[in-house]
């Protein structure tokens, strides 16, 4: 007759919460890296950081090139990936990307401006300008 042993139960407990803090480990590991890796692509928004249309003239539709136009300053924070929201006058929300594909420095005035619209001015209620940085925005009715 063929006697078969197995592992001790001490043995089975130690290797279970070996295999388990290894498969932690290396799941901490991975976590870590990922982690690491989404934060160091947020941009750094500071709070207190806006945008602010440069005057009361923008955001204003350009009739010769069917564009809006904005001149902003950020304030506090270095903006960029400049998007426009417009709120058509049905409530429709349609969103352009900055076509100059401007960047700002904390500080600085720059321009933004849609590409071509395909809609006219009387269609448009309402701009909201985004930038990189989500809780950073401007609202404006367009001049």
């Amino acid at each position: 007759m063929i006697r078969m042993k197995g592992v001790s139960p001490l043995i089975a407990s130690v290797l279970l919460i070996a295999i388990t803090l290894a498969v932690a480990a290396v799941l901490a590991n991975y976590l870590n890296a990922f982690t690491t890796e989404t934060l160091e692509n947020l941009p750094m928004c500071s709070v207190g950081g806006s945008l602010n249309f440069a005057s009361a003239d923008y955001p204003k539709w350009d009739s010769s090139t069917s564009t809006i136009v904005a001149v902003v300053e950020a304030r506090s924070v270095d903006l960029g990936k400049f998007k426009f929201q417009v709120i058509l006058t049905d409530d429709t929300v349609k969103t352009f990307n900055d076509a100059l594909g401007s960047s700002i420095s904390a500080g600085s005035i720059g321009t933004v401006r849609t590409e071509q619209l395909t809609f006219s001015k009387s269609d448009v209620k309402n701009v909201i300008i985004i930038t990189n940085c989500s809780n950073i925005k401007a609202t404006a009715t367009l001049r």
